[in-house]
């Protein structure tokens, strides 16, 4: 009898290995997802035309009400797509001149995106020059 209770615990064991070992797999694999999800609605976003401002208002009330469902049904991938949308705004943002054509509800929306100190970022001019900073002695 001892020998089967062990049997059964040995094999229950190892089936709750390869159910989490799954769980794990499915897990990245659908964080990928929302990462590859974030970088095609980012590049559409940056590349979209709208025929007017109502249609482009609907747009992007429809992508907040996607994302807050998306943070209340699974909050990690909700992160993991927020990240991919920041790093893929901020990558456009940084290449984009004055042949992007972006109206005001994009920069908002980008703002959102963004944190101030990646608007730091994107504004600073690039000098390619190495500042030091070397506190003097105080003298008496």
């Amino acid at each position: 009898m001892k020998l089967v209770r062990i049997h059964i615990i040995v094999f229950a064991s190892c089936c709750g290995i390869g159910v989490s070992a799954q769980d794990n797999l499915h897990t990245t694999h659908s964080l990928r997802f929302y990462e590859t999800m974030a970088q095609r609605d980012a590049n559409y976003e940056h590349s979209f035309q709208m025929a007017n401002h109502q249609d482009e208002q609907d747009y992007w009330m429809d992508q907040q009400n996607f994302e807050r469902h998306l943070g209340t049904a699974d909050f990690t991938s909700y992160l993991v797509y927020m990240k991919g949308k920041k790093e893929a705004y901020f990558n456009h943002l940084q290449s984009c001149n004055n042949m992007c054509r972006h109206s005001e509800l994009y920069f908002k929306k980008a703002g959102e995106y963004l944190s101030s100190s990646d608007f730091d970022k994107l504004l600073e001019p690039e000098t390619g020059e190495m500042v030091q900073n070397i506190p003097r002695k105080k003298q008496n």
